[in-house]
């Protein structure tokens, strides 16, 4: 039973541990809660910006395909006016007008005419449509009306008479040159093939697609497009909203089945078409309860742990009572046990220096009673002279009063000469007033055959390690090695013991070896260490290998010794050497298709520059000619030829964009002009202000036409970057060279880097930008904080030639 105080103590101490239990629950509940909480923010965060993207990707696909749509629509309507009157009614000419501006030969993109009374006369693939009625089709009623319309019209979804696909229509109204209603031209839309390409796009089951007229009826949507096809949404909550916006990214249930989406919505511009891309709720609700039932799992664990440590520690508060309540109702002297069959009994008077030792004792060493002296002196020389610094720093202590209870393990000689290992056991038995010490007692057990067991047991551990493991004196000498040891250094027996250990390095290294075993095994309470450098082990036979040791300090028999754990890494260090080769192909791949994708761009560049721009400069010339000749006797003709004209520079135009797009002509002038023309460029396009500075007076830089095309690749991802991220108003490009290097520096006042944006998995234009900096050998340097913009910086070495003229440059300015 507990004294009073003791329970007095004890209830405190309970109350305290359980308040500090139930403090780390409460935290441990508040910590996991807001990690819940944090996760699920960042998946919905996530999956807004997921759908944002998506929606700006498929709304210009859209809108890209309906605009080449609509050009040929045009092209007809341009080219039929051009008809004399007769031939406007001709059903050949009409398809020949119908084949020639069709922009590519499909079965999903027919174009067909329909006629004043809306009848169809023919289609651009040969379909049956001749005497079919389309009059109380809406993209015809919309042209033949009072009040047609003039432009492009987008019709609803519906199925098709002919093929009976189901398709959205593409309209325009068709007049002559003075101006009359000859019919309307027609682009039926397959709906099911880009319903297809939603099914493409969409990376993730829990991921929808549509897209929607504006006035409610889905034209596609992946999934479930034909479930789907015609529903209108109207009335939905989705069309509310979005009512009176044209971009919004919010939180709605789903007008086909219902379920909860994070949604965005983009209104194509010009066009009565919505696009929407959706991720489902559910899935972010999947991981909001996986991480709720993780939470929860680990708060219960966490309580039982704690509940077992408050049992645990309760429990020993009391045993550590009860066992002070018996040391302190105990007497001193029977504190500690003489008894025990075996053991020697001493009795030391510290006054007098005289030791009365039992019979016992002395057998225990192989003495008879004659043959010590009853000295401490006569005890004292019997000790191994390596361990008795160590049993006098116990025996001191425990005579200061610092230990209660003296305790050392040493070994003693015995008459016949060898060493027995023995455990000395005493306590001060009494003290003056003054609180010296008078007298000692106490007792030597013989411990050799657990010694010797210890030993055994150490070496079947050694044995049973996989790695071939020694033990190495302080000298350097090999006491033990097992099976692996002895096997991979090609040593038969039990030849390694007794051996120096510096004889299994090569000789050019053994002196360094020696130095820092040394060094090792003078500091005995060193933690365990691994050797970092390089190192070489050499067998019986006189080969090396490559090896890697790990060295601990231990005591066996009261001796220094370090265990030496050897692992051979020859296989390690092959396998490291095929991995680096493998690493530098794959590099060379990657440069070797950069620069066929390069050669690519420039052939067709250089085709489309032959073929395309010659014709079309030649069909500008003659069409010009004609302009010419035709003067005023045909005003309407001049007019038309003129429109001719227009179309055609304007398609000499785009040609020049699109050869410029795969390989800026600037790039023949060198990397300042290409520069200097790719911010102007850059600077019309994104309403972002440029400025290009050079540290040289001559804008004439010591690259080669590779590095010159890599820079100039470089400037162009890190641009498109900045507009795509950033957020910039401004823009600053700096170009410098000295001796040995170029650098070029690219620095925006954007939003910056965020914490997590290097991370991404998508990051491929900062992954583009570190690929060929490293094929460049250069370097490359990013520094951004949010909020603050963002620099980046690199440096490519420039070889000898080109060295020397920028080096020529530099001490001329």
């Amino acid at each position: 039973m507990i004294p009073a105080h003791f329970s007095t103590e004890y209830a405190r101490f309970r109350r305290s541990l359980m308040l500090g239990l139930l403090t780390v629950a409460l935290f441990a509940v508040i910590v996991a809660a807001w990690n819940v909480y944090s996760s699920y923010r960042e998946s919905e965060s996530g999956a807004r910006t997921q759908t944002k993207t998506l929606v700006h990707a498929i709304a210009a696909h859209v809108s890209d395909s309906i605009k080449l749509a609509d050009f040929a629509l045009i092209g007809f309507t341009n080219a039929i006016k051009l008809l004399p009157a007769k031939q406007s009614h001709s059903v050949a000419s009409i398809r020949q007008l119908l084949e020639n501006n069709a922009p590519f030969s499909s079965d999903d993109f027919v174009m067909m005419f329909i006629d004043v009374n809306g009848l169809g006369v023919v289609s651009s693939q040969g379909n049956a449509v001749q005497g079919l009625s389309f009059s109380e089709r809406d993209f015809f009623r919309v042209h033949a009306g009072a009040h047609a319309v003039q432009g492009l019209y987008i019709g609803e979804p519906l199925i098709a008479k002919v093929s009976g696909k189901r398709i959205f229509t593409l309209s325009r109204r068709v007049e002559n040159a003075q101006g009359a209603f000859l019919g309307v031209i027609v682009a039926p839309i397959n709906a099911e093939r880009m319903a297809a390409m939603f099914e493409l796009a969409r990376f993730d089951e829990n991921i929808s697609i549509a897209l929607v007229h504006r006035g409610g009826k889905m034209i596609a949507r992946a999934p479930q497009f034909k479930q789907s096809f015609a529903a209108n949404i109207s009335n939905s909550d989705v069309y509310r909203q979005i009512k009176g916006v044209s971009e919004k990214t919010f939180r709605v249930k789903s007008a086909v089945d219902g379920k909860p989406l994070i949604s965005s919505f983009l209104a194509l511009e010009n066009l009565p078409l919505n696009v929407f891309a959706a991720v489902s709720v559910q899935s972010l609700e999947y991981v909001l309860r996986e991480d709720l039932l993780i939470g929860g799992a680990g708060i219960l664990l966490l309580g039982v742990i704690m509940f077992l440590s408050a049992q645990v520690a309760l429990h020993s508060y009391r045993s550590l009572a009860l066992k002070k309540q018996a040391s302190q109702e105990s007497e001193l002297h029977w504190k500690f046990a003489l008894e025990g069959a075996g053991d020697g009994i001493w009795n030391w008077d510290v006054v007098t220096n005289e030791v009365r030792i039992s019979p016992r004792w002395r057998q225990i060493l192989g003495y008879a009673d004659a043959d010590i002296k009853d000295t401490f002196e006569a005890w004292l020389n019997l000790i191994h002279p390596d361990d008795k610094s160590a049993m006098m720093v116990e025996l001191q202590a425990c005579l200061d009063g610092i230990k209660s209870v003296y305790v050392s393990e040493y070994r003693m000689l015995c008459k016949d000469g060898s060493w027995k290992w023995v455990l000395g056991r005493g306590l001060v038995s009494s003290r003056d007033s003054a609180g010296r010490e008078l007298r000692m007692i106490g007792t030597n057990t013989d411990v050799s055959a657990r010694k010797q067991a210890e030993l055994q047991q150490l070496h079947m551990i050694v044995d049973a390690a996989p790695d071939p493991v020694l033990l190495v004196a302080s000298d350097g000498i090999i006491r033990y090695a097992n099976r692996a040891a002895l096997s991979a250094f090609g040593y038969p027996g039990n030849e390694l013991i007794d051996q120096n250990v510096d004889n299994l390095v090569p000789f050019r290294s053994r002196s360094s070896h020696a130095h820092y075993r040394m060094n090792f095994a003078a500091n005995r309470t060193q933690h365990p260490s691994d050797l970092k450098r390089p190192l070489n082990a050499l067998r019986k036979d006189g080969t090396a290998f490559p090896v890697e040791i790990s060295l601990s300090s231990f005591q066996i028999d009261g001796q220094a010794v370090v265990i030496a754990s050897i692992r051979d890494i020859t296989e390690r260090k092959k396998a490291a050497e095929l991995l680096q080769q493998s690493f530098a192909e794959l590099r060379r791949l990657s440069d070797h298709q950069e620069n066929v994708k390069e050669a690519e761009r420039k052939r067709i560049a250089q085709d489309i520059h032959d073929d395309l721009g010659q014709n079309l400069l030649a069909l500008k010339m003659d069409v010009d000619s004609l302009y010419a000749r035709i003067g005023d006797t045909h005003p309407k003709m001049k007019q038309r030829v003129w429109f001719a004209l227009n179309n055609i520079n304007a398609t000499i135009k785009s040609v020049k964009s699109i050869m410029n797009d795969l390989r800026p002509a600037a790039l023949e002038l060198g990397l300042y002009p290409a520069i200097e023309w790719h911010l102007k460029q850059f600077e019309r396009r994104n309403a972002i202000a440029c400025t290009l500075v050079t540290t040289l007076p001559e804008p004439e830089f010591g690259l080669d036409d590779g590095q010159t095309l890599a820079v100039f690749r470089i400037l162009q991802e890190s641009l498109a970057n900045v507009a795509r991220h950033s957020g910039a108003t401004e823009v600053e490009v700096t170009l410098g060279q000295d001796e040995s290097s170029f650098s070029m520096q690219v620095k925006d006042n954007g939003k910056g880097l965020q914490p997590d944006d290097r991370r991404k998995s998508n990051s491929f234009g900062l992954m583009g930008i570190k690929e060929r900096i490293e094929l460049l050998a250069g370097e490359l340097a990013i520094t951004s904080s949010p909020g603050k913009g963002m620099v980046l910086s690199i440096s490519v070495p420039l070889n000898s030639k080109d060295a020397k003229q920028a080096h020529l440059l530099i001490r001329q300015s």
